[in-house]
């Protein structure tokens, strides 16, 4: 199978980092372009036909939602996701009109951004299978989902007994930083599944993330437990 082509559209670069990074931890997902502003995202749309689009709106020489607009217009065939700090209804409302399939606000969290890929994805697949799809099939699309198993604490893929020995662990580290990997090897989880659980309680607001840039490389991705204050 073929990896998605991905575009960003981001003009901070340690965004621009954090999401690329992501995306292609995602097997489905490729970044085949990075762009900082409108009239380079419009040279790099046509070069490298990328199928979704991930879109800042605040640009150094314009913003997103014109942009959309700009590329839906020449014929562009992409999809397209919001990453944003803006909140106003407006722009969701404008956003929306112009078919976004996701809307990210910043500080965008790594599950989020998987999250929203995953969807897509899901969302590639359904409607590749037949010409038509039963009106379940399109409430579970549209996320209009009715049958929800309010019997689990925890989202599919947490594990309720592995979050509390994880919780445990990081009430022993107190203050102390660390990465997904240590985690990792102090509870007997592979470095991607204590990534899933550490983004999972990042997503709660228990957990912070940062970049640490003072490893001669590539930076590292390091959490620490937020206090209860």
């Amino acid at each position: 199978m073929n990896t998605i082509p991905v575009m960003i559209v981001e003009d901070d670069i340690r965004a621009s980092y954090v999401l690329e990074n992501t995306i292609n931890q995602h097997a489905d997902f490729e970044v085949v372009a990075v762009c900082e502003n409108v009239a380079e995202a419009k040279i790099k749309a046509e070069a490298f036909l990328p199928e979704l689009v991930m879109v800042d709106i605040t640009l150094p020489d314009g913003n997103g939602i014109e942009l959309i607009r700009s590329l839906k217009s020449s014929g562009f065939q992409g999809a397209f996701i919001m990453t944003t700090a803006e909140r106003e209804t407006s722009t969701i409302e404008k956003s929306i009109q112009l078919g976004v399939m996701d809307y990210l606000v910043k500080p965008i969290r790594m599950s989020r951004v998987l999250q929203a890929l995953s969807d897509y994805t899901e969302l590639r697949q359904q409607l590749s299978k037949s010409a038509k799809i039963d009106q379940q099939s399109i409430d579970l699309l549209f996320r209009k989902q009715t049958h929800l198993d309010k019997s689990r604490k925890t989202p599919k893929g947490i594990d309720q007994k592995t979050l509390e020995v994880l919780n445990k662990h990081l009430e022993d580290l107190k203050d102390t930083s660390f990465t997904a990997e240590e985690i990792g090897n102090a509870i007997h989880l592979s470095r991607i599944t204590a990534r899933r659980y550490l983004e999972y309680l990042e997503a709660q607001g228990l957990v912070e993330m940062n970049l640490d840039y003072k490893t001669g490389g590539r930076p590292k991705q390091r959490y620490k437990k937020l206090s209860a204050n």
